[in-house]
């Protein structure tokens, strides 16, 4: 059973999970996402950590050091809360 905690674990692991929310279709560096933050590469991939391992969130690393990430659109978790945020930002 997964709990919410390890979903919104933290401000800053929500704030990261809404920006790929709202972004669904798009694919950020991990330093890309740091900025959009106004975070530190280091927080974001310690937020980026847990949502990786629930399947929400893909990362893949490119070349020698450089990590890119996107919402997990395939995995039942991440419709639900795609669902859940757009009813959620519409009402």
């Amino acid at each position: 059973m997964v709990k919410l905690v390890s979903v919104f674990g933290s401000r800053q692991q929500t704030r990261t999970l809404e920006l790929l929310l709202s972004n669904r279709t798009k694919v950020f560096s991990q330093a890309g996402l740091a900025r959009e933050l106004r975070c530190s590469a280091s927080t974001v991939s310690r937020v980026l950590l847990p949502l990786v391992e629930l399947g929400l969130v893909k990362m893949e690393t490119v070349g020698d050091q450089m990590k890119i990430v996107a919402l997990n659109a395939e995995n039942q978790r991440a419709r639900l809360l795609l669902e859940f945020y757009e009813k959620f930002r519409n009402s």
